[in-house]
């Protein structure tokens, strides 16, 4: 399935996951962390947009961003570009230092912003880099705390979500973070929403978000209806397509459905093995030999599209 385009409009604010290329460190030492910071302040300078948070771990680092005019794109190639150069010349070695590309979800901020916060400033306490989070001196942690400066450093939007001003927003976002550290995180930032794995957010603001991005909106499609499509083209139940074995007609019903998964996104290939008690990547290898013959049998293509306007309908 083709990459979905990135989503772009002033104003939407994502966050951002980069990891080390084979999780290797990015940042050996506090020179590093340091230069990082430095390049995130000249791109503030370069391009306008907004930092709402960070947190700089050795082999993973997240953002919240904003932007204004400039994509994303551009703003976090830059960065990357950058900072890459220099840490091989300062280090004396080649090679990528990232791992592909960023992954970056837009997010509702009025609902979750103040949430992603303090799930990035508890980061270093889940992966056991630090016992509390004002003990972490490479996120955004302190500033918030009052007890540094970082100038560029966007706080107003979350605070307003604290309900309060001055010490005692201070103190009430402190209180909020710690008291997380005691808790399972309440939503999975590492993805989007059923509507669009690009976004998180509810079904009326992935509409709004699609359509400040200039982008068509498609509602999500029901699995179940998938499901139900399959098994009658091929008159089957679901125990029957779920049944161990080879059966040749069952095994293309396998094939056809995990393909009609992958190009609606109604849910994930891991969703449909658990489902079907099949391992995830023989899912996805029917897949590619039922797209592989489809390049050469006008068959094939036929029988998906009328499966994919039926479910379409």
């Amino acid at each position: 399935m083709a990459r979905k385009p990135r989503l772009h409009f002033p104003g939407a604010v994502y966050h951002v996951t980069l990891h080390g290329n084979g999780n290797q460190p990015v940042f050996l030492d506090a020179t590093d962390y340091t230069r990082f910071l430095l390049l995130i302040q000249e791109g503030i300078e370069k391009f306008g947009h907004k930092i709402h948070a960070y947190s700089l771990q050795s082999n993973v680092l997240q953002l919240v961003v904003e932007v204004d005019e400039v994509p994303l794109s551009r703003i976090m190639q830059q960065l990357g570009f950058r900072y890459t150069r220099w840490f091989n010349d300062w280090h004396q070695q080649a090679g990528h230092l990232f791992q592909g590309r960023y992954k970056a979800i837009l997010i509702d901020p009025e609902e979750y912003l103040l949430e992603l916060v303090r799930e990035i400033h508890l980061a270093p306490v889940r992966s056991g880099r630090a016992n509390a989070p004002m003990n972490y001196l490479w996120s955004s942690h302190l500033a918030y705390c009052g007890r540094e400066k970082v100038l560029w450093l966007t706080t107003g939007r979350t605070y307003l979500q604290v309900e309060e001003t001055g010490i005692r927003a201070l103190m009430k976002f402190h209180a909020y973070v710690n008291d997380g550290s005691a808790e399972e995180a309440r939503v999975d930032f590492g993805r989007g929403s059923v509507y669009d794995p690009r976004i998180l957010g509810d079904e009326e603001f992935v509409r709004g978000v699609m359509k400040l991005s200039r982008q068509k909106y498609q509602p999500r499609i029901n699995p179940e209806k998938v499901f139900r499509v399959v098994l009658e083209r091929y008159k089957l139940t679901e125990e029957e397509l779920a049944a161990p074995g080879k059966n040749r007609h069952h095994s293309e019903a396998r094939a056809y459905l995990a393909w009609l998964y992958l190009e609606t996104g109604c849910a994930t290939m891991t969703d449909l093995g658990e489902r079907l008690g099949r391992d995830v990547s023989s899912l996805s290898s029917a897949v590619r030999r039922l797209q592989v013959k489809a390049k050469q049998d006008e068959k094939v293509v036929e029988k998906y599209q009328k499966l994919m306007n039926r479910i379409r309908r």
